[in-house]
C-alpha cells in the first residue's frame, strides 16, 4: 500500500495556514490605509493562508470517498470523532465570549448559538464538515462509477454555483435564478480532493477506474502546482487591494474560500504535496503535529488571545516583523498545549 506521508504533511500545512489567517486578518481586514507596507505585509500573509479550509475539505474527500463504509457505522464514527471534541470546546468558547464580551448574555442565547452556529468565528468549520459527512453515502456510489467527463460536469456545475454566482452577485448585482443549492458550497472541493488524489502521472497505472492519468510528467505537475499557488495568491492579494481601494473600505470577496483565486492555489498545494512530499518518511514531530491538527484548530484561538493579553501581538511592531513570529509562536504553543491535553486521561477524545 502506498504511503500517505504527503497527506499528513498537507494537513500540517493547512493547520498552520488557518493560524496564518487568524493572526494576519485583524490587520488586513481592519487597517484602512491600503497604500502602506503596513497593510501589505498583513495582506500577503492573509492571501497565502486562504487555501487552508479548502485543503482540509479536499483531504477529507480524498481519504473518505475512496473507502466503502456502511452508512450507519460511518456516520456514527465520524460524527463521534467531531461532535465529542466540539461539545467539549464549544461551551468553553461560549463562556469565554460571555466573560469577555457578554455574548452570549443568557443560557438560551448560548443554546441558540450552538444550534445555529457558529459558537465562535472559527468553529463554523464544525458545521461544514458534519454536513459533508452526510453526503458521503450519496457521493461514494457516484464516484465508484463516475468517468472523467462526469467529474468535469460536476466541477463545471460547482463553478457555476460558486465562482460565477459570487462574481455576478458581487460585481454586477445579478443573481442566477437556478435552484442548485447542492453545488453552492464546499461539495466541489470534497470531490476535487478525491479526484486529484487519485489522478496519477502520465505512464502510471490508473489508481481509480474512471479517472484518467495526467498527460504531464512529475516535474511538469510540480511546475503546474507552483504556478497555481503563486498565481492564486497574487490574485487574492492584488484583487483584495483593488476591490478595497475602489470601495473605500475592506472588501472580503477575493478572500472568500469559494472563489477561483482561492480554489486554484488549494489545488496547487494539493498537487505539490501529492507529487513532491512523499519521498521520505514522516519525522516524529510531523506525525504528532498531524495527530494534533484538529485539536490545534479548536484550541489556537485561546492561545492566540493569551499571547495578545501577554502584550505580544501584531501591534507591538511592524507586521512584517511580528506576523511570521506570531504564526510560528501560536502554532508551536498550541501544539504543546494540545499534546499536553492528549497525554491526560480522555484527552485524545476531545482533541
Amino acid at each position: 500500500m502506498q504511503s500517505l506521508f504527503w497527506a499528513d504533511r498537507l494537513r500540517n500545512l493547512a493547520t498552520v495556514l488557518v493560524i496564518t489567517i487568524h493572526v494576519s486578518a485583524p490587520v488586513s481586514h481592519t487597517y484602512t490605509d491600503f497604500n502602506t507596507w503596513h497593510w501589505w505585509a498583513a495582506n500577503w500573509w492573509d492571501a497565502l493562508g486562504r487555501p487552508s479550509v479548502n485543503l482540509f475539505v479536499m483531504l477529507s474527500g480524498f481519504l473518505l470517498l475512496g473507502k466503502d463504509y456502511p452508512t450507519g457505522s460511518f456516520l456514527k464514527k465520524r460524527f463521534t470523532r467531531v461532535l465529542i471534541p466540539a461539545l467539549a470546546w464549544m461551551p468553553a468558547y461560549l463562556l469565554y465570549g460571555h466573560i469577555a464580551h457578554h455574548d452570549p448574555a443568557t443560557l438560551l442565547q448560548a443554546m441558540e448559538k450552538m444550534i445555529e452556529g457558529p459558537v465562535h468565528y472559527h468553529l463554523w468549520f464544525i458545521y461544514l464538515i458534519l454536513g459533508l459527512y452526510l453526503t458521503y453515502p450519496i457521493l461514494r456510489p457516484w464516484v465508484r462509477q463516475a468517468q472523467e467527463k462526469d467529474y468535469w460536469y460536476f466541477f463545471a456545475v460547482c463553478a457555476l454555483g460558486t465562482w460565477i454566482y459570487k462574481f455576478l452577485s458581487v460585481f454586477f448585482e445579478v443573481r442566477i435564478g437556478l435552484y442548485f443549492e447542492l453545488f453552492t458550497n464546499q461539495l466541489g472541493h470534497f470531490v476535487l480532493g478525491y479526484y486529484l488524489g487519485n489522478k496519477v502521472l502520465a505512464g502510471e497505472t490508473p489508481a481509480v477506474q474512471g479517472i484518467s492519468p495526467w498527460r504531464l510528467s512529475r516535474p511538469q505537475v510540480r511546475w503546474l502546482a507552483w504556478a497555481l499557488i503563486i498565481a492564486g495568491t497574487v490574485v487574492t492579494a492584488a484583487g483584495g487591494y483593488w476591490h478595497s481601494v475602489a470601495k473605500g473600505a475592506f472588501q472580503p470577496y477575493f478572500y472568500d474560500y469559494l472563489t477561483i483565486n482561492v480554489t486554484l492555489p488549494a489545488a496547487g498545494w494539493f498537487l505539490l504535496a501529492r507529487h513532491a512530499w512523499n519521498e521520505r518518511p514522516l519525522l516524529e514531530v510531523e506525525q504528532k503535529f498531524a495527530a494534533a491538527s484538529f485539536g490545534i484548530y479548536l484550541a489556537h484561538i485561546f492561545v492566540m488571545d493569551w499571547w495578545a493579553q501577554c502584550g505580544y501581538w501584531h501591534s507591538v511592531a511592524h507586521p512584517a516583523k511580528t506576523l511570521p513570529i506570531l504564526i510560528a509562536l501560536v502554532s508551536l504553543t498550541t501544539f504543546m498545549v494540545v499534546s499536553f491535553i492528549q497525554a491526560l486521561p480522555g484527552g485524545k477524545k476531545i482533541t
